[in-house]
């Protein structure tokens, strides 16, 4: 069974190889081969240092740790871009797990960890967005307990619909 904890600037480079080693696995399909081919994990984890560092008012990072490895990571906040779900709306921002330990229960547990600290904080209800193509990701935040309410938004850098799911309204 993995730790779940906050993220520390000393998690930033597996959080950054996480990211692009996802990317490119979950996303092949449909996002462009330039876009996950610039990926850099080194820029990632400097990124991720930086956003560890100086984390906006509301956010936390969540990392799943299974023997002192970072094997996935959650980043949550308040849901700001979705002002008809109400004042107190939180997001699951992104949900990753490296791709060679998908399937072990990581990404769910770091999922429930997630939620369940957005709605002690006083979030209700909780959404999270999903790209349209991305079907497991759909499937995964359905068996959760989310539903697709009909709300979508263009990812103008990739040029993907992300759908949204919400839960606890």
């Amino acid at each position: 069974m993995p730790v779940i904890r906050s993220a520390s600037v000393e998690d930033a480079a597996p959080i950054g190889r996480i990211k692009v080693r996802s990317w490119n696995s979950a996303y092949a399909e449909f996002m462009p081969a330039s876009l996950l081919g610039a990926l850099d994990p080194d820029q990632e984890a400097a990124d991720w240092a930086a956003y560890v560092a100086a984390m906006p008012d509301g956010h936390r990072l969540w990392v799943a740790d299974a023997d002192g490895a970072v094997v996935g990571f959650c980043r949550t906040g308040p849901a700001v871009d979705d002002p008809d779900l109400g004042p107190h709306a939180g997001e699951v921002y992104g949900l990753y797990v490296d791709p060679d330990h998908v399937g072990a229960g990581f990404g769910r547990q770091l999922f429930s960890h997630a939620v369940a600290e957005l709605r002690a904080r006083g979030h209700r209800p909780v959404c999270v967005y999903a790209y349209e193509p991305n079907l497991g990701a759909i499937r995964f935040y359905q068996r959760a307990g989310f539903a697709v309410d009909g709300t979508t938004r263009l990812d103008d850098e990739i040029g993907v619909v992300e759908l949204r799911l919400v839960d606890g309204r």
